[in-house]
């Protein structure tokens, strides 16, 4: 698990409600308190689409609205005068996401192996927090997934200049 603490608050949130950065990521769950707590479960309802679109969603494994789909009603909230008391923002990985990850070409192997790779964005008493999580379905020593997930945050927090500190 990694655990940092973004030293740029302004640069970052930009970035996660006005830019594209974060647009490709899964949205497992997102709270916002405000005046009151919103809060949204990004799991998709395939029920509501028509039978075509339903068939798309479970060929490609959707299981979570990306990011894209629920940035514009978080930045609503988020918008404003007053700072968010708090916020929370879970992104997990979809299985070829993963796959990408492990290098593997093989997505059965993550979608049996791990319940989920994400990344958790937390922002309460001034400070906004990232960290990186990994599910397991099953027990195992081998710490090589976290390791690579871990590695792969940091890959993309430098690409973008996202100033950062290790907590």
């Amino acid at each position: 698990m990694l655990a940092l603490k973004i030293n740029d608050v302004k640069t970052f949130m930009t970035q996660l409600l006005i830019g594209d950065t974060f647009d490709a990521f899964p949205m497992a769950e997102a709270s916002v308190t405000t005046f009151n707590t919103f809060t949204i479960d990004g799991w998709v309802n395939k029920e509501f689409y028509d039978t075509d679109t339903q068939d798309i969603l479970t060929q490609n494994a959707v299981i979570y609205s990306q990011w894209k789909k629920i940035k514009p009603f978080c930045r609503s909230i988020i918008r404003g005068k007053l700072l968010p008391l708090q916020f929370r923002i879970v992104f997990q990985l979809a299985p070829h996401q993963i796959s990408d990850i492990l290098k593997t070409e093989d997505p059965e192997l993550t979608a049996n192996t791990f319940s989920s790779f994400s990344l958790n964005i937390q922002y309460k008493n001034k400070t906004l927090l990232c960290t990186t999580g990994v599910a397991h379905k099953s027990f195992t020593l081998d710490k090589g997934p976290e390791q690579y997930w871990d590695d792969a945050v940091l890959l993309f927090f430098k690409s973008l200049n996202i100033d950062y500190e290790y907590l």
